[in-house]
């Protein structure tokens, strides 16, 4: 019986090497990679968005046209008496906003359209006061943009639900000025008011927060429409000064910060990487 049993162990010696080479020959199934989900900032989307906004200084430049002297606005101005002052407007701005995003991996590349009302402006005098040679007067600026409104292309990174940006493009706005001349001793009184669309450049840059279809952000933009001007003639006397003008060229340009809250049409909230 032991010489059977040692025949059938030497008989099956050379099966276990086989066998361990088929278990080692067979292929390894790697587990499949997880599915991350990420927030995707494709799609039409449309908004609102209020803010600040505060403008820079307006640089004024003054000049006349006074015929033979008529009003002497050459030799008072020249004797240091332009008083006009710069101003710096400031006030609220709100409106709405409808783009799009296209997003590819990390990148975003978006545009966007956006008009809003403004107050931002300000208004201010500057005196002469009376002197033994000097006639006083009172000038007076003023300066408000009424509405504001960008076209704009957007290039931004997503981090997930989180999307940072730089944006620039074409800027427009409605812009009201006037501009008034007070010597009472003269007596001489001017004044004028104008109101004109003006155009330039903005650039900035933003943050947004996507959940679900809604986004909520936060923006900067530098905004210049140019310089807009401004013309006052003779109130009184009027007919003593044919011809005699007094002209205001300012800056219009400024910042603003605003909060905006979107809505995104469309296509899917999450796409898989």
């Amino acid at each position: 019986m032991k010489r059977i049993c040692l025949a059938a162990a030497l008989v099956g010696l050379p099966v276990l090497p086989a066998m361990a080479a088929d278990i080692a020959a067979r292929p390894y199934a790697k587990a499949p990679a997880p599915v991350i989900a990420a927030y995707n900032w494709t799609g039409f989307y449309i908004g609102g968005n209020v803010g600040y906004g505060w403008g820079q200084s307006t640089d004024r430049s003054i000049s006349f046209v006074d015929p033979g002297g008529a009003v002497g606005f050459g030799p008072y101005f020249a004797g240091g008496s332009n008083v006009y002052p710069n101003l710096r407007p400031a006030g609220v701005i709100g409106g709405g906003q409808v783009g799009y995003n296209w997003q590819a991996n990390s990148l975003v590349l978006g545009a966007v359209a956006d008009f809003q009302a403004a107050d931002i402006g300000a208004a201010a005098t500057g005196v002469v006061p009376l002197t033994l040679f000097i006639t006083p007067s009172n000038q007076t600026l003023s300066q408000k943009l009424d509405f504001l409104g960008t076209v704009r292309g957007r290039v931004g990174g997503a981090f997930n639900h989180v999307m940072l940006y730089g944006t620039g493009g074409y800027a427009y706005g409605h812009v009201r000025s006037s501009i008034n001349f007070d010597a009472p001793a003269g007596p001489v009184f001017f004044a004028g008011t104008n109101a004109q669309w003006r155009s330039g450049w903005t650039a900035g840059v933003g943050a947004e927060y996507g959940l679900g279809n809604w986004s909520i952000g936060v923006e900067y933009l530098h905004y210049d429409l140019g310089r807009s001007s401004v013309t006052s003639l003779a109130v009184a006397p009027g007919p003593a000064f044919p011809g005699v003008s007094l002209t205001a060229d300012q800056r219009v340009a400024g910042d603003l910060v605003r909060a905006a809250i979107n809505f995104r049409f469309g296509g899917p909230v999450v796409a898989n990487y």
